[in-house]
C-alpha cells in the first residue's frame, strides 16, 4: 500500500493530492493522510473547504498515522534504529522527496509493502497525465465569493490584468528566509514587471500579499491595484482571483504557482524566479513555458 502524507498549507495540499491521483491511477490500494500538526501553522484540511474534497478521520487512518510517526521518528537512533529496522524487515517505510523536487518516475510506481511518500511533489510531470481531472477537482465555487470578491472579479476581467504574488510572513523567519525569504528580492519583482511591460499592452498590476503595508511601500505606480480583501482561512479567494488573470507574476510559493496553472489560457505569461530556494537548482518545478527570471 502507498500513502501520500498531506501537509502545509493549500498550495502543497494541492501539489499532493495531484501527486495522489496519478499513483492512484496506477495503484488502487493508494489512499492519503492528513500531518494534522499542519492544522496549527495553516488552515487545516483547506481541500475540502475550498474544493469539497473530503478526508476521513477513521481509526485505520489514525492507526496507519501512528505507524507513520513511528516510521518517520528520525531522533535517538539509538533506541529507534531497531525498531525502523523491523519496520524495514516488514515492508514498512517513510519515501522522502528528493530535495530538488525533481521529477522521478521511479515514486510512481506501485509498493510492495507499506510506503509513506512525504514531499511537495510540485513537478508538473507527476501529474500530466490527469491534468483534466484536476481542472475538474480544482474548481472554486463562485458562489462563495462576497461582493468586494465580486466586484474584484469584474475588474480583474475588464482589463489587461497581470497578478503579482508577494509572499512575505513565514519566509522572513529567521530559518526560512536564507532557504526561501531571500528568492523574490523586490529587483526581481521590478525586473518582472519590466518585461511585462514591454510584451502587454496596457498592463494593470494585482498585488496579492501577505504584506500589505511592505507592498504600499516599495510598489507605487498608476498601474498597480493591492487585492486587500481576503486573509486567514479565506485566503483561498486570492488564489480564484489570481487565476482570472490574464498573466501572472509568481513569487517562490506554491500557492502561486496553482494560481497561474489553473488559468488555463494558451497565452498566457507566466514569470517565475529561476530559482525556487537560494542555493539550489530545480529543473523540474516549473511548467517549460513558464519564463524563469534570472540576474535580478
Amino acid at each position: 500500500m502507498d500513502i501520500v502524507i498531506f501537509f502545509n498549507g493549500l498550495g502543497n495540499q494541492m501539489s499532493q493530492y495531484a501527486f495522489y491521483l496519478q499513483k492512484k491511477q496506477i495503484s488502487l490500494s493508494t489512499r492519503f493522510l492528513f500531518e494534522k500538526k499542519s492544522a496549527i501553522v495553516h488552515n487545516g484540511f483547506e481541500l475540502e473547504k475550498v474544493f469539497g474534497i473530503s478526508y476521513q478521520d477513521t481509526r485505520y487512518n489514525r492507526f496507519l498515522y501512528f505507524i507513520y510517526r513511528i516510521a518517520a521518528y528520525k531522533k535517538h537512533k539509538a533506541i529507534t534504529g531497531p525498531i525502523l529496522k523491523l519496520l524495514r524487515f516488514f515492508g514498512i517505510e517513510v519515501i522522502d522527496e528528493n530535495r530538488e523536487y525533481d521529477f522521478n518516475p521511479a515514486f510512481l510506481k506501485p509498493s510492495k509493502g507499506l510506503r509513506f511518500y512525504v514531499g511537495g511533489w510540485h513537478a508538473e510531470k507527476y501529474f500530466l497525465d490527469i491534468k483534466d481531472k484536476l481542472l475538474q477537482d480544482f474548481q472554486f465555487r463562485a458562489k462563495d465569493l462576497d461582493l468586494p470578491n465580486q466586484n474584484m472579479l469584474e475588474l480583474i476581467g475588464s482589463v489587461n490584468s497581470v497578478s503579482v504574488h508577494i509572499r512575505r510572513g513565514d519566509f522572513l523567519d529567521s530559518q526560512n528566509y536564507h532557504v526561501f525569504g531571500s528568492v523574490c528580492t523586490p529587483a526581481y519583482y521590478r525586473m518582472a514587471i519590466e518585461r511585462i511591460r514591454k510584451i502587454v499592452g496596457k498592463p494593470q498590476f494585482f498585488f496579492f500579499t501577505n504584506d500589505v503595508a511592505w507592498v504600499r511601500e516599495n510598489f507605487k505606480a498608476d498601474d498597480f491595484s493591492i487585492v486587500d480583501i481576503n486573509s486567514g482561512e479565506w485566503s483561498w479567494r486570492d488564489m480564484f482571483l489570481i487565476s482570472k488573470c490574464r498573466h501572472h507574476i509568481n513569487s517562490n510559493s506554491s500557492f502561486s504557482w496553482w494560481s497561474a496553472w489553473l488559468d488555463q489560457r494558451p497565452d498566457k505569461i507566466v514569470m517565475v524566479p529561476e530559482r525556487f530556494v537560494v542555493y539550489r537548482d530545480f529543473k523540474d518545478i516549473y511548467p517549460e513555458n513558464w519564463i524563469r527570471l534570472s540576474g535580478y
